[in-house]
């Protein structure tokens, strides 16, 4: 799956918290993190949940979600 953010300032922050919590997210491009899909995570509901935290520390880091 690829993040896109908004403000690139925030793209490295994103993935070292994905890392944090046990994903392995990758800074893809300036704006962009490439997040692997876990297998027992077929509907992404985790990655969701952790990007709802994301949104509660960083308000302001608007992330959206896309298919790879």
């Amino acid at each position: 799956m690829q993040l896109f953010l908004r403000d690139p300032s925030y793209t490295e922050r994103l993935a070292t918290f994905l890392t944090s919590v046990g994903r392995r997210a990758v800074v893809g491009a300036p704006d962009r993190v490439d997040v692997d899909e876990s297998a027992d995570d077929s509907h992404g509901l985790e990655l969701e949940m952790y990007l709802r935290v994301w949104a509660v520390l960083y308000p302001d880091a608007d992330v959206q979600l896309a298919a790879a």
